[in-house]
């Protein structure tokens, strides 16, 4: 099994935090994002060799701020032109039988990590049943910044990722984090090498209006949903946090400060 990290992004709403090293370097309560999920990831029996950081936007602090980690680097070179999608397929030659894929911005417990550790599904996605409160903390409308989760009576993912009219339309929220094993692996790499042929030929993508570079991680989920592919929901309720700003930062801190060994 392979990690991989995708931490190649600026960072630009962290500034002036991320004026000098990325996204996933912000430390909170003391220690930075990507040491959190490292340390969580260990706990759990991955091996540090086993874990692979996309990189981009100040390469070489986090490199240097990990130098005494045995993890591996990949240079996303066009960081500041694409997005999640290109980011991972960055790594493809890294990605063989089995991997899990983890936003460089998100914090969570063990709990959570052994809960996609455990599965032995193909196409798996962490999804937290317990958004709207957090999602209330993190904005004054929730319903703005929420985006559509739908899951079936199999527990398979049937949308994601889309501009939500209405609170029923969101059953749950995606987290960023997931796992992708053998067919499900093949079928990922298959459908963003699709939208990268798509794209190169004018074709519209799925139910985007990006292109291949400008993908996000949603967009390729969903078009593997519309494909046919049964993305398994692993339901959580929180036991994460997103940093994405200095509110989201604030949030996790009083959280994270009280139970500090979870995260």
């Amino acid at each position: 099994m392979r990690v991989i990290i995708l931490a190649a992004g600026q960072g630009t709403r962290l500034r002036p935090l991320t004026d000098n090293m990325p996204k996933c370097m912000v430390p909170v309560s003391g220690k930075s994002i990507v040491n959190r999920q490292i340390d969580v990831m260990k706990r759990c029996g991955v091996r540090e060799e086993d874990i692979l950081i996309v990189c981009g936007y100040r390469h070489e602090v986090l490199r240097e701020h990990l130098s005494g980690v045995n993890v591996s680097f990949c240079l996303n070179k066009e960081y500041e032109t694409t997005n999640m999608v290109y980011s991972l397929m960055c790594a493809r030659d890294e990605m063989r039988d089995d991997i899990v894929i983890s936003y460089g911005d998100i914090i969570y417990e063990e709990e959570v990590l052994r809960k996609v550790l455990d599965v032995s599904y193909p196409a798996s996605v962490v999804v937290d049943d317990d958004w709207h409160g957090y999602w209330n903390e993190r904005s004054e409308d929730p319903l703005s910044d929420a985006e559509t989760l739908k899951i079936d009576a199999e527990g398979v993912l049937t949308e994601i990722g889309q501009k939500a009219k209405s609170l029923s339309g969101i059953e749950s929220q995606y987290i960023g984090l997931m796992r992708f094993q053998q067919t499900g692996l093949t079928s990922l790499v298959a459908l963003a090498d699709e939208a990268e042929r798509r794209s190169a030929a004018n074709i519209p993508l799925w139910r985007t209006t990006r292109v291949y570079r400008k993908m996000y991680m949603t967009d390729l989920l969903q078009g593997l949903i519309d494909s046919g592919a049964a993305l398994h929901a692993l339901r959580i309720k929180r036991g994460w946090f997103e940093i994405d700003n200095y509110n989201d930062l604030l949030i996790a801190e009083k959280t994270v400060g009280r139970h500090e060994t979870r995260y």
